[in-house]
């Protein structure tokens, strides 16, 4: 159970709540791990009965403005998919998923419905992230791409490579990508770290950092980053150098920084705030997803679709 007086239940099982700051009279976006998509408004309340674009789970998702842009793979039938579904309207019910086994043929392939634009993508999407006005995504083997908001492309790189990593297995394979004021950093799973410029994907530098395990993924802001492994353990970094090294109980879902100089990871069946004053952790029964904060109130999202309040911070 959950702590905290408030609470919510979506739906559906969320793997991921979206704030949605551009349009009107939508607070955010909650997304299903079986790919439902859903608008609230801000009491975390439904405006309207969920829907699946498409039918299968959603891969990466972003807001940019005020539309969502979202990946979709189906591995057992080499299905990939990016689109663009407006957010001023409700989503829109697609096909089942056995309707996507008759359509085999490019000509025929059937794409997210109420989509703005969408496209059949020829490898696996590895990763997405906003970059100013439009955004950014890697395909496995094929490269990386700077994109705007309708679809359109506005550079590409070659697939990145991190040499002085290529004696670590899985070295070179893209896991998540994170913008900074001018540049898109590209992380492997093994730390390398690649920065192109948001301008034209230009490499600017190179880097990679000592880790004891798989990269999963990265947060940061203009000083720091928080590097989280697949096996939860986290590093924290602040100008370069790493200042806390902290085990958790499984793989973090989930990290943002608070205002007041506090890291909240969002933990397997815990909620953890990281500090320069230490380390505190809230056990909880549900795998805790995401957490966030609406009133300068602190809230958490666990995998059964419970929002709650948090009381981590108190």
């Amino acid at each position: 159970m959950v702590e905290g007086e408030s609470r919510v239940q979506l739906p559906f099982r969320a793997m991921k709540i979206l704030e949605t700051p551009n349009v009107k009279d939508v607070y955010a976006v909650a997304i299903g791990v079986d790919g439902e998509l859903c608008r609230l408004n801000a009491e975390w309340e439904p405006l309207e009965p969920h829907a699946r674009p498409f039918p299968m789970s959603i891969q990466q998702a972003i807001i940019v403005d005020n539309v969502l842009i979202a990946t979709w793979i189906d591995r057992e039938l080499l299905i990939a998919r990016m689109a663009c579904l407006p957010l001023d309207q409700a989503f829109r019910e697609g096909v089942e998923r056995g309707d996507l086994r008759t359509a085999r043929n490019l000509e025929q392939a059937i794409l997210p419905e109420g989509a703005v634009w969408a496209h059949v993508l020829d490898a696996e999407p590895l990763a997405l992230a906003t970059m100013g006005d439009g955004f950014c995504f890697v395909l496995w083997n094929r490269g990386i791409y700077g994109f705007d908001a309708n679809g359109v492309e506005r550079w590409r790189s070659p697939p990145p490579e991190w040499p002085k990593l290529s004696h670590l297995p899985m070295s070179q394979e893209t896991v998540t990508l994170h913008e900074t004021h001018s540049t898109i950093e590209v992380w492997s799973r093994a730390g390398g770290c690649l920065r192109l410029s948001k301008s034209n994907g230009s490499e600017i530098g190179s880097a990679h950092f000592e880790l004891e395990g798989a990269l999963s993924s990265v947060y940061g802001t203009e000083t720091q980053r928080v590097l989280l492994l697949s096996d939860g353990r986290c590093y924290q970094y602040k100008s370069g150098s790493r200042i806390a090294d902290i085990a958790t109980k499984g793989p973090i879902q989930h990290a943002f920084f608070m205002e007041d100089s506090v890291w909240i990871l969002s933990g397997w069946r815990e909620e953890i705030a990281l500090s320069e004053s230490g380390v505190t952790v809230k056990n909880q029964d549900e795998v805790v997803v995401q957490h966030l904060v609406k009133d300068e109130q602190l809230w958490l999202l666990t995998n059964d679709g419970l929002l709650a309040h948090s009381s981590l911070t108190e």
